[in-house]
């Protein structure tokens, strides 16, 4: 293997930059751990819908938490990462208790895994529950609809975003009021040379065409409606530099390029995992910035 390609495999493992624990394997068990017990948790302890189909197949299924709130209530929606081939719906319920306590619905979407499908079909998976999501919100008239990505997750929200139909069509999408994007990865060119390409069989015209760096935005902007939307591109000091690059990039594109409300925030002494696992937390300072960030 070249020192290229070593290259990029360290900087798109981002468990080998954590500072935690000893070892990569460490910092990845638990992480699951983690997300596990407090998803089991919320199930047991949150009023719940689960396992709502918005598509034909099996992981095509979403979670409502806080189905006693008041019906017009705001709605979190969370997208998890795993690189598109890994972790899942069912342990990635762990947002949902502090943003409850807050009078907060909470959304967790699922979706089908590479190899099982391609990333292409995972995207048009998400685009359909976001639709659902959308007139759900309409039929409740919500006051707010905050979609969040981690890793793979931000990716696939981003993909949401430069979806013009789905946007301007779609009964709802106007009560989006903000989008929080997690440590993560908006191209995904480099990705052919790392190992993580060997389920996703990427090339270099569906990297690029998959990438939300090289997407275009001018649609957001040109609305008097999603103009008003706050894009949130967040990460933290301790992941790879490839990926706080990726972070900053994109916010340039948005913001530059586009006109498009996007702000950037690189997180203290935060990596790739514990700035996801601090949303399972009652308190802390990344479940304050989403929470300061709902407006009516």
């Amino acid at each position: 293997m070249s020192e290229e390609v070593l290259d990029f495999e360290r900087e798109y493992s981002p468990s080998c930059w954590s500072q935690r624990f000893s070892t990569p394997e460490q910092v990845l068990q638990n992480h699951v751990k983690l997300v596990t017990e407090a998803s089991l948790d919320a199930v047991i302890k949150i009023p719940h819908e689960l396992d709502i189909e918005y598509g034909p197949t099996s992981g095509q299924k979403l979670d409502i938490f806080g189905t006693d709130l008041p019906n017009d209530a705001r709605i979190f929606v969370y997208v998890h990462g795993g690189y598109w081939q890994e972790l899942s719906r069912e342990i990635s319920r762990y947002p949902v208790k502090p943003f409850y306590r807050g009078g907060i619905k909470t959304i967790i979407i699922g979706y089908d895994l590479c190899p099982t499908v391609t990333l292409g079909e995972i995207i048009k998976e998400i685009q359909n529950a976001a639709k659902y999501v959308f007139e759900y919100a309409e039929k409740m008239n919500s006051r707010g609809l905050y979609f969040a990505g981690h890793s793979a997750g931000a990716h696939l929200v981003s993909k949401i975003l430069d979806n013009a139909e789905l946007l301007q069509n779609t009964s709802g999408s106007n009560r989006l009021h903000g989008v929080f994007l997690i440590s993560g990865v908006y191209d995904l060119r480099d990705l052919i040379k790392t190992t993580v390409n060997a389920p996703l069989k990427l090339n270099e015209t569906t990297a690029a065409a998959f990438s939300p760096i090289l997407s275009n935005y001018q649609h957001i902007r040109d609305s008097d409606v999603f103009d008003k939307i706050r894009v949130h591109i967040i990460v933290g000091k301790h992941d790879s530099p490839t990926f706080q690059k990726q972070s900053r990039d994109f916010w340039k594109v948005l913001q530059s390029n586009f006109g498009v409300n996007a702000y950037l925030d690189i997180m203290e002494n935060l990596d790739h995992f514990d700035i996801v696992e601090a949303l399972g937390e009652l308190e802390n300072y990344l479940k304050f910035f989403i929470s300061n960030s709902f407006c009516d």
